[in-house]
């Protein structure tokens, strides 16, 4: 007599209907915020997976206790009381990510703010959310002034909506400390800085300037003589940067990081500053400010002003020897005058 067919394992599926506010085990959650989110351009952003399809995964994991990161964080920064009350709010929506402002209680009447970023496809976005948080891990040991610092991260199982299990997708997602007070930092069609919210707030042309430096300066900060890394220059206006409102002079402050540039030395890192550039509508948005010498004391507070000096008289040498190209950023005039 054959052998009986072996039962072909399934996976369980969350459930798709959900009110707006469930109580899972002991844990109270509530989503708000679900609304389609537009760039500066007027835009609608572009999803890859309905937001209620999210949630309702995010609650089964809770509910099953298959959650092995989202409270496992809360724990980390409040302590280890259970968790009873989880509020999610969509913030932030950029290209490659979702960022949700998440408000916890625990058992204690301990309460926390924290941020969920969840990839917005799985495979290549989800690959990339998950390096971006390694290396949100590296550069926050490196530069924590500057740099959100983050906790735990993990799969959330989205199934396919016709429950079949091949159909089903692991999107990335972590966690990091929530930065009160700090918007996205965006830009405008006269490539100056605003704050990207509803009442957008547009920065005078010196104090974009002023977070041009200050960009360059984190950037510069995260290297490593160890290790010869860096965080890669940012993708301006894309949700990378957050910033402070008025009337106090504005803080900046990175929450992505997609990229390491690997084997590089600061004079390399300096050449790529001078030369960074993206286009915006129909003109280019430049990195380096338009005074060098904002971007020379940008290096000399990062590295330290003899390392500064010493980076910015090889990198004129390396010019000067045909090694590496002359910048409109830094001209070989430019280069003698500040190194003088």
């Amino acid at each position: 007599m054959p052998n009986p067919p072996k039962k072909r394992p399934t996976r369980r599926t969350p459930p798709r209907n959900r009110s707006a506010a469930r109580t899972l085990r002991g844990i109270n959650t509530r989503w708000t915020g679900f609304r389609p989110l537009f760039d500066y351009w007027g835009n609608e952003i572009v999803r890859f997976y309905k937001l209620e399809t999210l949630a309702s995964a995010v609650d089964w994991s809770l509910q099953t206790k298959r959650d092995r990161f989202l409270i496992p964080s809360i724990q980390q920064a409040l302590g280890p009381a259970p968790v009873i009350s989880l509020a999610f709010e969509l913030f932030q929506e950029g290209r490659y990510q979702l960022i949700f402002r998440v408000r916890a209680v625990n058992a204690r009447r301990k309460e926390g703010l924290f941020a969920l970023v969840v990839a917005k496809r799985a495979d290549d976005y989800s690959k990339l959310a998950a390096a971006e948080h390694a290396n949100l891990r590296v550069i926050h040991e490196r530069a924590p002034e500057f740099i959100v610092r983050p906790f735990r991260g993990g799969n959330i199982y989205l199934p396919d909506r016709h429950g079949r299990v091949e159909h089903g997708r692991d999107i990335y997602a972590y966690v990091t400390q929530w930065l009160a007070g700090f918007h996205e930092l965006g830009l405008n069609d006269t490539l100056q800085f605003i704050i990207n919210v509803k009442a957008r707030h547009t920065f005078t042309i010196a104090q974009t300037e002023q977070l041009k430096a200050k960009i360059i300066e984190i950037v510069a900060t995260t290297y490593s003589l160890k290790k010869h890394d860096c965080m890669d220059l940012p993708e301006i206006a894309s949700g990378d940067f957050v910033v402070t409102a008025p009337p106090k002079p504005p803080r900046i402050k990175l929450i992505a990081c997609r990229r390491m540039l690997r084997n590089i030395t600061p004079v390399k890192l300096l050449d790529k500053t001078a030369a960074a550039s993206w286009p915006w509508g129909d003109t280019r948005f430049y990195l380096a400010p338009e005074d060098p010498r904002m971007l020379y004391d940008a290096f000399g507070r990062a590295i330290g002003k003899d390392a500064a000096r010493d980076t910015f008289t090889q990198y004129a040498a390396a010019i000067d020897s045909g090694k590496l190209p002359e910048r409109d950023a830094l001209t070989r005039q430019t280069l003698a005058e500040l190194t003088t």
